[in-house]
């Protein structure tokens, strides 16, 4: 081959691996294999879960823009902030169940049956337990109900109901009938839901006697929780951890 023809070949080549490599260095483009369906799926839910934070970034980033303008108008109108925080204070008082409230709701009051117990019967069926007390408060908070009371214990998200012998233990203390539960919401819906065709006191409580009087009222007062908080683990997720 003559010489000058090999150098030329060697130089086009050159040229053209030089240019392939450019190519690729521009484009940042690396070989990942191929791409299965599995693989496919995956990269969708990767993106999908991207799309679902970033959303929840972007609310996250337009609350607080809400509240600091809200700060900075109260400065300006006022020349302090208090004012904003003790309202968002309050608000999350009220929401731990902490604040002394107030509103329309129901008073309901239950007593042991008096009903005559046939030989062999169990008294068991005639008075008041702690899933009874429970299965109502389900009952009621499903119906809207936004705060309650047992006994002028407030229930709580970690309130612990049971069975105590006789008595019913709320939060570790004694309480004996008759239960009184108060709960404030709209005064027709709570009613309504105590008392409809399908609830646990139709379908249960009434079979065996059990006592249970309704009191609708305009305004309720219910105390707030006075016990120690009993949040130790969870805490605001910035993201990442098992789900």
């Amino acid at each position: 081959m003559n010489r000058k023809v090999y150098i030329c070949y060697l130089f086009i080549l050159a040229a053209i691996i030089g240019f392939i490599t450019a190519v690729q260095l521009k484009s940042n483009i690396t070989y990942q294999g191929i791409i299965t369906i599995p693989k496919l799926l995956d990269l969708q839910n990767e993106i999908h879960n991207v799309e679902v934070e970033n959303k929840q970034l972007k609310d996250s980033i337009r609350e607080d823009a809400m509240r600091l303008a809200e700060y900075k108008a109260s400065v300006e109108n006022t020349g302090s902030a208090f004012g904003i925080m003790q309202n968002e204070l309050e608000k999350a008082m009220n929401y731990s169940n902490y604040n002394r409230v107030q509103g329309p709701g129901i008073i309901m009051t239950m007593n042991d049956s008096q009903q005559e117990i046939a030989e062999g019967e169990d008294i068991a069926w005639y008075l008041i337990h702690d899933i009874d007390i429970l299965e109502i408060v389900n009952e009621l908070k499903m119906a809207g109900a936004e705060a309650i009371s047992i006994n002028g214990e407030r229930v709580t998200p970690t309130t612990s109901i049971r069975c105590g012998g006789p008595t019913i233990n709320i939060d570790g203390k004694r309480h004996t009938v008759p239960f009184v539960i108060k709960a404030i919401g709209d005064p027709k819906t709570l009613e309504a839901s105590a008392l409809a065709p399908d609830s646990y006191i139709e379908l249960y409580m009434e079979y065996t006697g059990i006592q249970v009087e309704i009191q609708k009222v305009e305004k309720l007062i219910i105390d707030g929780y006075e016990g120690k908080n009993k949040i130790k683990y969870q805490r605001k997720t910035e993201g990442g951890g098992a789900k």
